[in-house]
């Protein structure tokens, strides 16, 4: 049965809760993920409630400190997940890189701190007042309307990452297509309105959850290829001299990670816009 927009909105903001709960006072790492990706679904429905016109997303500024969590635990996970990567490449390459393991430490305890610091700032009473004002504004919309606008929704994205695809350097836009891809299964992956029909038959969402998790892994390896060279740069001449070796051989294991995931990347991402391109065209 499909869901309103209403109730994803309270289901997404209870599960927000629960996340948010479960990493006070941990540094855990699945905690850590799991808030942020309870919050990235709370953001892809204000986004899709704001575009829709349903409610201008701008009034309820409370909502504001969501992204902040957001920031403030991405940059925590940031730094775990290059430590994580960090080690594989140690494992592969036979090689121990005690100083950059101690730069990505300082990193992680410092968010860590900011992080932690930042949350008593989230009032739940606030945050349930806000959410009363903006389920008042999206309760009683109509199927029409609603499915009128999860297609053109989902329309503007697929169409967009489709035609990325066919650029030269498609790698480019690899940050928006995750994001883009993000938005469509959060949202029509929950069933609201009756859009999600047209998709089940010929696209399973486990399917894009696979290519996600691909560009997830190229995220990531791109994201520590980035923090090697702030690494390389802050270091004084003396260590950027012992090191040297070290580097380069990081640098090209992490590159043939990212080339070997753009590689890979390509005809699924085609192959999954194409048929939901030629879905949307057909109903659209």
């Amino acid at each position: 049965m499909a869901q309103t927009i209403d109730k994803l909105f309270e289901k997404y903001l209870e599960k927000f809760e629960k996340e948010f709960l479960n990493t006070i006072n941990t540094n855990d790492e699945e905690a850590i993920h799991d808030l942020r990706v309870s919050i990235k679904k709370l953001r892809a429905l204000f986004l899709f409630i704001d575009e829709a016109g349903f409610a201008n997303m701008k009034s309820f500024s409370y909502f504001d400190n969501l992204k902040k969590v957001f920031k403030r635990a991405g940059k925590v996970r940031e730094y775990q997940i290059h430590k994580n990567i960090l080690q594989e490449y140690e494992n592969s390459l036979d090689e121990n890189f005690p100083v950059l393991h101690k730069y990505l430490d300082k990193h992680i305890s410092d968010y860590q701190g900011a992080f932690h610091e930042f949350m008593p700032g989230l009032t739940f009473r606030e945050l349930y007042k806000t959410a009363d004002q903006l389920h008042k504004k999206i309760d009683g919309i109509s199927d029409k309307e609603l499915n009128k606008q999860l297609l053109k929704f989902i329309k503007t994205r697929v169409d967009e990452c489709h035609a990325f695809l066919f650029d030269y350097q498609y790698e480019i836009h690899l940050h928006q297509i995750r994001k883009y891809l993000k938005h469509i299964r959060f949202i029509i992956g929950q069933k609201i309105g009756d859009v999600h029909e047209l998709f089940e038959k010929e696209i399973d969402f486990k399917d894009t959850k696979k290519i996600e998790d691909i560009l997830g892994d190229w995220h990531d390896r791109d994201e520590f290829a980035r923090e090697l060279k702030a690494f390389e740069d802050q270091l004084t001449q003396a260590p950027k001299n012992q090191n040297k070796e070290k580097l380069q051989k990081l640098k090209k294991a992490a590159n043939e990670s990212i080339q070997e995931d753009i590689k890979t990347l390509r005809p699924e991402l085609l192959h999954t816009f194409s048929l939901m391109k030629n879905l949307l065209e057909r109903n659209y």
